[in-house]
């Protein structure tokens, strides 16, 4: 049973699905797994089939668009991570208030960059009693210049810096289509495919957005999660390297567990048997430390 819902998120419309099990009845309380977006996701893309797992299992799964993004209000393609984990900490404040949710058995689930977030919130909210975490990264700067020689980061350190001058000085920020920001050709091919079929995931965004991931740092947090986490990496993936799945978990506290998709890449593991090996997993994850 899926039902559209909203709360605010400081002052903006965040508008969510929400999925609840099946064999509920009025009155249960159910454990809550809140399902966070990678980078510039929509709730209708890739995250339905997780939740819709989760609800058969009798966990109510929430599903939201960030601020700025989907049908959410704010200012368009803003990425910010510290606010998308502001919305996230609303988002689990929204499921404390619903009478048919566990407030004390609130879980996070997040993929790729929304992984990012997911450790974040984590470190900071001890709402959140269980984690589990997908081809995510524990470094920012390593994903935007770690692979680059000294002469390629010194002129995108540069450009970044002109742009970030333009926004302060002259308030006119430098906007880039998403093909622009996309470096990868695995995220630059499901980008094209998949706006085609959604349109509403076709936005632009500030070149800003690269100065605010490369800043971001997961792993610097990661150690202070006191909550079960699991971290699933793929061992193929160019977008969110294996490498990085493995120091997140060096960092994390017990329990804790790794878990990597041999021969996967980073797309696959929203589909097929990739999305099986995953999805079960996490799912065991959740039973054996929120359910």
């Amino acid at each position: 049973m899926k039902r559209e819902v909203s709360f605010y998120s400081e002052g903006k419309k965040i508008v969510a699905d929400m999925y609840l099990p099946e064999q509920y009845a009025e009155g249960d309380k159910c454990p809550v797994i809140i399902l966070c977006h990678g980078f510039s996701g929509i709730r209708e893309i890739l995250l339905p089939d997780y939740a819709e797992i989760f609800s058969a299992a009798g966990y109510i799964s929430l599903v939201f668009d960030y601020r700025g993004f989907g049908d959410s209000e704010g200012e368009r393609g803003r990425l910010i991570p510290s606010e998308q984990v502001v919305d996230i900490r609303n988002a689990i404040t929204f499921m404390e208030a619903q009478p048919e949710a566990d407030s004390e058995r609130i879980g996070l689930w997040g993929t790729s960059f929304g992984g990012a977030n997911a450790i974040t919130t984590a470190s900071l909210d001890d709402r959140v009693k269980c984690l589990t975490v997908q081809i995510t990264f524990g470094s920012g700067e390593r994903m935007v210049v770690g692979g680059l020689d000294a002469q390629e980061k010194s002129k995108i350190l540069s450009t970044l810096k002109k742009a970030w001058q333009r926004a302060v000085i002259r308030n006119k920020p430098m906007m880039l289509n998403m093909d622009q920001i996309l470096t990868d050709d695995d995220s630059k091919t499901f980008y094209s495919e998949t706006v085609e079929k959604h349109p509403k995931l076709k936005t632009r965004l500030p070149i800003t957005t690269i100065k605010e991931s490369l800043e971001y740092k997961p792993e610097n947090c990661v150690s202070s999660i006191k909550v079960p986490i699991l971290i699933i990496g793929a061992d193929q993936d160019i977008v969110c390297p294996v490498e990085e799945s493995k120091i997140l978990y060096e960092k994390a506290n017990e329990p804790k567990e790794l878990f990597i998709i041999e021969g996967a890449k980073h797309y696959d593991v929203y589909e097929g048997e990739s999305f099986k090996l995953s999805s079960e997993k996490q799912l065991e994850w959740y039973n054996r430390y929120l359910k």
